[in-house]
């Protein structure tokens, strides 16, 4: 099909059940600083070319939105999820820096199709992975 074409297996994550009490144990070994999970004090971070080995994609050309201090990045969230700026801006919390609730993003993934979906389960994925 045209979408395996261009994303391979990564349609296939959206399969995976997860287990609410290995995501809760894993929070414990999440370092806040780095971004990483840390075990025995060796932090655990595949590198973007794992990932695109991994999900056979090439990240390279990818929609990025990068999130770093004194940087607008409302417009572009807002324009990824098809929302108004401010409806952004009043769904954004500040947890050790601005994010996006988990939930927000999933009810937009659902009403959204082609590649804006896409585009957004990448955003998805590379929110709660980075």
């Amino acid at each position: 099909t045209r979408f395996r074409d261009k994303y391979g297996d990564v349609a296939q994550l959206l399969c995976v059940k997860s287990d609410d009490a290995l995501l809760k144990a894993t929070v414990h070994f999440w370092d806040h600083t780095n971004r990483c999970f840390t075990f025995n004090k060796v932090d655990m971070v595949p590198t973007i070319e794992e990932y695109s080995t991994l999900l056979y994609y090439d990240f390279r050309n990818l929609l990025r939105i990068y999130w770093k201090q004194n940087v607008n990045f409302r417009g572009p969230l807002a324009n990824l999820m098809g929302l108004l700026v401010d409806t952004v801006k009043a769904r954004l919390k500040n947890k050790n820096g601005p994010c996006i609730s988990w939930s927000d993003i999933r009810d937009v993934m659902g009403k959204a199709c082609g590649d804006r979906h896409l585009s957004l389960f990448a955003f998805a994925i590379d929110g709660l992975i980075v």
